[in-house]
Formats: structure tokens, C-alpha cells, sequence
């Protein structure tokens, strides 16, 4: 324990973490072993789904495989060596010099690409529910795959001035990560707040915003239509969004937000470093969890992906025999009705004999 300038700093040797406090370190510990694996396991079966289903072959699915790709980063490897920081402190990485430097400005690249990625998927159906004719011209594929390269050129800029000696990135001893290095320059630390999370979720935000307003507006015209006209077809109609749509795209950007803002604050205000450490390692921790849940907003949410998931885990073979089985059950034998007609035949005969 080193206390400077009034502040407490906790340097954790190997297992201190866990044996000091082992109240915060096993659950979190716990929370990111399941978040490594079910990330891992469910950004792994969007990539599956978008090359083995031809429904899946458009241009959405060039934003979305590349989220998956960058999610995939974080849960498969920096959750892992996450673990690795918490298990056995900053000792492990200086063995390896260079190790926690790399791992973190992977990190800073997916994060950016992913969180950029999501906001280009606002203005994706942004675009296509209310400017639909100039979908097309705007997102066409070969333009996706430049949106999606820019992404990371925007995480690799924001690397490449740790050169000259704008941030670093390093082991950080509070949220006992391989991070970039938050106190080393504040203005820098001010823009990769703002770049990272305050202009995807701004952009973010006013997308969904604005197509939530288009849906109610196109509902509420057809609505006036429908009363007024009531045996008149609307072609307009056929392309009018549904509020389950606009649910959907919500509970998205509710994720993102409620995943990042802690994180995008935190870094802010903690311009002196002395917020607890205990504070610092829940919120990265959360922050991270993000890349952990994105492809379960589309298994609930996107039946194409509901229906891929099952097919590609062969669930959908489990079902169909439980349903068989069930269906065998319930079934009445064989000749049980007639049997039963025969039996009322017989006795209504019988009755009627004088």
C-alpha cells in the first residue's frame, strides 16, 4: 500500500486481489468468466448465422458482423487477460514488456469501432424508415465496408498519439486492467470521453429519436385515413414502421447507454484520481460487459437470428422430438371414436327394439 498526496493507492500482488477482498474480486471474477463465455459463444454464433443464411446476406449484416468482430476482441481475449490482471496483479505483465500495452490499444480500437458501429446502425434505419430513397445511395455495400474501416482508422488515431506522448496505455492499478492510461494527459482523456461514448450515443440517440416521431406521425396519418375512409387501401401502409421496431432499436441504445455513460463520466471527474478503487474496477468491469450482451438484443428481438441460433445449436431438433412426443401422448387410439360411435349405435338400437 503507497499513500501519496493524501491518496490511498492499492498495488495488488498475486492473489492479493482475491484474498484482501475477496467480496468484490469473486463476484467479479464470476461475472466475467460468464461474460467471456457467453460473449464469446453468442458473437461467435452471429458470425455463423450471417455466413451460413442467405436471408441474412444484406447490407445490414456488414454492420453488424463488423460488431460482432470487434465485440469478439473483448469477450474472447480482453475479458480473459482481464482475469489474468485481477488474478495476479501488474507482476504478470511486467514479465512480458509490451503485453499490457498491446492489449489495451486493441481494446481502445475494438471499443471505439463497436460503439461507432452501433451508432452507423442508427443512422442505418434511420435513414431507411424516413429518407428511404436515398437508402440505397448512402448504404450500399461497398460504402458499409469504408463506414466499418473508418471505425477502426478512428481507434487506431486515437492510438497512435500515445507516440507522441498524448495518453499511453499501460496497467492500471485502480480498475486493475490494461487500459489506456487516464491520468497521463486529462485533455486527451476530455476528447476520448467524447469520442468514444458522448458522439455515438448523441448520434445514437437523436436516430432513434427521430425515427420513434416518423413512426407516430406515419401511425397516426393511416390512423386519420383508415377513419376517414374506411374501405380505402393505403399503399403508403406498406411500408409503414411498426412500434416493435422502434422498441427494438430503444432497448439497444438503453443497453449502450446504460453500459458506457458510468464509464464516459467516471474518467472525467475523476480528473485528480481519487475515487475508490472498488468504484473504478465495477464500472470498467460494466462497461465491458456491453460487447457480452449485444447479441442477446438480437436473439430476443430478431427472429431470423432467433430461428439461426436454435438451427445452428440444433435445438430446433430437441423441439421437434419433445413435440412429437408430445403429440404421441395426447393422441386417442386408433379407432377409439368409431368404437365409441358403434357402442352408441348398439345401445340406441337396442332402446328403440319393441
Amino acid at each position: 500500500m503507497d499513500t501519496k498526496d493524501n491518496v490511498t493507492r492499492l498495488t495488488f500482488g498475486r492473489h492479493e486481489f482475491l484474498t484482501i477482498q475477496p467480496e468484490i474480486a469473486i463476484p467479479i471474477l464470476f461475472i466475467l468468466g460468464l461474460a467471456t463465455l457467453a460473449g464469446t459463444l453468442g458473437n461467435g454464433l452471429i458470425l455463423a448465422s450471417v455466413a451460413t443464411r442467405k436471408s441474412l446476406h444484406n447490407v445490414e449484416s456488414i454492420f453488424i458482423v463488423n460488431l460482432a468482430c470487434s465485440d469478439l476482441y473483448v469477450t474472447a481475449l480482453a475479458n480473459p487477460m482481464s482475469i489474468i490482471a485481477k488474478l495476479e496483479g501488474s507482476d504478470f505483465f511486467d514479465r512480458i514488456p509490451g503485453l499490457c500495452r498491446v492489449i489495451g490499444s486493441l481494446c481502445t480500437m475494438s471499443c471505439v469501432a463497436s460503439l461507432m458501429t452501433i451508432a452507423a446502425m442508427s443512422c442505418n434505419r434511420y435513414v431507411f424508415i424516413v429518407h428511404h430513397s436515398h437508402y440505397k445511395s448512402i448504404f450500399s455495400t461497398r460504402n458499409c465496408v469504408i463506414y466499418c474501416v473508418l471505425f477502426y482508422c478512428v481507434g487506431m488515431c486515437l492510438v497512435l498519439l500515445n507516440l507522441a506522448d498524448i495518453g499511453g496505455h499501460s496497467f492500471d492499478h485502480k480498475s486493475l486492467e490494461c487500459i489506456w492510461e487516464r491520468m497521463a494527459t486529462y485533455p486527451y482523456t476530455v476528447v476520448f470521453s467524447v469520442v468514444m461514448v458522448w458522439i455515438p450515443i448523441g448520434v445514437t440517440g437523436i436516430s432513434y429519436g427521430r425515427m420513434y416521431q416518423h413512426v407516430r406521425a406515419v401511425r397516426s396519418r393511416v390512423h386519420n385515413a383508415r377513419a376517414t375512409h374506411p374501405g380505402s387501401n393505403d399503399k403508403s401502409t406498406d411500408r409503414t414502421p411498426s412500434f416493435k421496431l422502434a422498441k427494438t432499436l430503444f432497448i439497444i441504445y438503453i443497453v449502450f447507454s446504460v453500459c458506457w455513460i458510468p464509464y464516459a463520466l467516471l474518467i472525467v471527474l475523476d480528473s485528480r484520481d481519487t475515487f475508490q478503487h472498488e468504484l473504478h474496477v465495477f464500472i470498467v468491469v460494466f462497461a465491458h460487459l456491453h460487447p457480452s450482451i449485444n447479441w442477446l438484443v438480437y436473439y430476443v428481438t430478431n427472429r431470423k437470428f432467433h430461428k439461426a441460433f436454435i438451427e445452428i445449436l440444433g435445438l430446433n431438433k430437441c423441439v421437434s422430438v419433445r413435440q412429437a412426443a408430445l403429440s404421441t401422448t395426447i393422441q386417442p387410439p386408433q379407432g377409439s371414436h368409431d368404437n365409441g360411435r358403434t357402442d352408441i349405435a348398439v345401445v340406441t338400437s337396442r332402446n328403440m327394439t319393441p
